[in-house]
């Protein structure tokens, strides 16, 4: 009987010992630094599409289209249907957008000041990125 506990005892020994090592073993795996993957982790463009305009140069970026030519004909392009705004001309100082309205003959004097802020309104809300300043003349 004695003989049998320390063969059960021996064996659930053994049992534990290989236990062990095989944690061991998967621990020493699974915590390894071995990079067999061929795939490499890549950080994404900063520019607000997740890296996307450098697959897709079309899709317009902050920078992409913007300059002083195509932001004065877009601003002539937006006040034109504006009423009482014959034309504009517009100058850019960094980040002020000056706006000169040429107005409509038939304008009274009253309605001058209603034209320059509907026109100021149309602006500032299609080009937040200019401080816009309009005036005009006839």
């Amino acid at each position: 009987m004695l003989a049998q506990r320390n063969r059960v005892r021996t064996t659930l020994a053994l049992a534990l010992t290989f236990t062990l090592s095989l944690a061991a073993i998967g621990l020493q795996a699974g915590c390894g630094n071995r990079n067999t993957s061929s795939v490499k982790p890549q950080s994404y463009a900063d520019d607000g599409y997740l890296g996307r305009t450098n697959a897709n140069p079309h899709i317009p970026g902050r920078h992409m289209a913007l300059n002083y030519n195509n932001d004065a004909v877009l601003i002539q392009q937006a006040i034109r249907d504006v009423p009482g705004v014959r034309g504009s001309s517009v100058t850019f100082n960094g980040a002020d957008a000056y706006v000169t309205l040429k107005l409509a003959p038939s304008l009274g004097d009253r309605q001058v000041p209603t034209v320059e802020r509907q026109a100021a309104s149309v602006l500032r809300f299609n080009f937040p990125r200019y401080n816009i300043h309009v005036s005009s003349m006839r």
